[in-house]
């Protein structure tokens, strides 16, 4: 399939994921192997009202391309008005627009999953997007918002009409959050209902699940979200697993050692040296766990706001498994 300007044939995709899909953790994907990564979410309104905050969220490095940048929204004009300053300022890859958040602060908004509640507006937006900007413009969404109201085939044929050129689903409803099991069947029947590239969503977690989806569901790439916090190997663990079968060892503690000093250098490159360590205490909980007195050495790292002493208190561990 074709992301931007890149022919990939089974992209495997690191998902939009506010507090997460920075600069440094999107680089990091990219390195193991994501094909395609997203920014966090960015609100339409804080591009079009110029906040520097919001427009922070979209800085990135080549090494990163194929890149995305999601926006969410519930004003037609705004969305388009947005699409078009993001385009002409960031020149993305791709413009996806959220369809599926269920973030009660986006909700409230009449925005992310919300628009499942309201096609006409949902098709007024995607169309306005579209015509806005010559970037090839994405639609995330969910099943619906409840599961009274499951739209997700009639919104993948209303957004493919729209023009929206590829649509990723999370075959969860919006009142689901994460809490129960996706219905990958819905990914089979919009796949079967439009002729747009199809990305598949939800459960994710080996290579083992993103085969199974393929091949259940006839999708033509997959997007992992939540499962690349803990292991962002998964990545090239996926692909290499589809090309030959081979089934990935667990990663040993050394590995997520490194993972994490290599992380918090990147966002100590990108942040500065005073805002690293606010994004990295939601990381630790990932790496460090499984291994006798793992609780309490994530307290020290949540406690420690100095990178001289987090780095000794990383090391120190460090030095006990090497020389155990």
């Amino acid at each position: 399939m074709k992301i931007g300007n890149y022919e990939i044939e089974t992209p495997v995709i690191f998902a939009p994921m506010a507090g997460y899909s920075d600069r440094a953790f999107r680089t990091i994907c990219k390195r193991l192997g994501a094909d395609l990564v997203f920014t966090e979410f960015v609100s339409s309104e804080g591009i079009v009202r110029g906040s520097e905050k919001t427009e922070s969220y979209l800085d990135y490095d080549d090494i990163e391309r194929p890149l995305g940048i999601q926006i969410f929204g519930h004003d037609p004009v705004a969305m388009a008005n947005s699409a078009k300053m993001i385009e002409e300022k960031f020149q993305p890859d791709v413009i996806d627009i959220n369809m599926g958040c269920s973030v009660k602060k986006v909700v409230a908004k009449n925005a992310g999953a919300a628009l499942l509640n309201d096609l006409n507006l949902l098709s007024k937006i995607a169309g306005k997007v579209v015509k806005a900007v010559k970037t090839p413009v994405t639609a995330k969404i969910r099943s619906g918002w409840n599961h009274k109201n499951i739209v997700a085939v009639e919104v993948a044929q209303i957004l493919e009409d729209q023009g929206i050129t590829t649509l990723t689903i999370h075959p969860r409803t919006a009142s689901d959050v994460f809490s129960s099991k996706p219905d990958w069947n819905i990914i089979t029947e919009i796949k079967r209902a439009v002729d747009i590239p199809v990305i598949g969503n939800g459960n994710i977690i080996t290579p083992f699940d993103a085969k199974q989806m393929l091949d259940r569901t006839g999708c033509d790439g997959i997007m992992i979200g939540r499962a690349a916090i803990g292991n962002p190997w998964l990545f090239n663990d996926i692909k290499k697993y589809l090309a030959t079968g081979d089934t990935p060892v667990e990663r040993p503690l050394i590995d997520k050692i490194q993972l994490c000093k290599n992380l918090i250098n990147l966002e100590i490159e990108y942040r500065g040296w005073g805002n690293w360590y606010p994004i990295m205490r939601k990381f630790y909980s990932s790496y460090f766990k499984g291994f006798p007195g793992a609780s309490q050495f994530r307290e020290q790292l949540v406690k420690s706001e100095s990178i001289s002493n987090t780095l000794e208190i990383i090391e120190n561990l460090e030095k006990q498994i090497i020389s155990s």
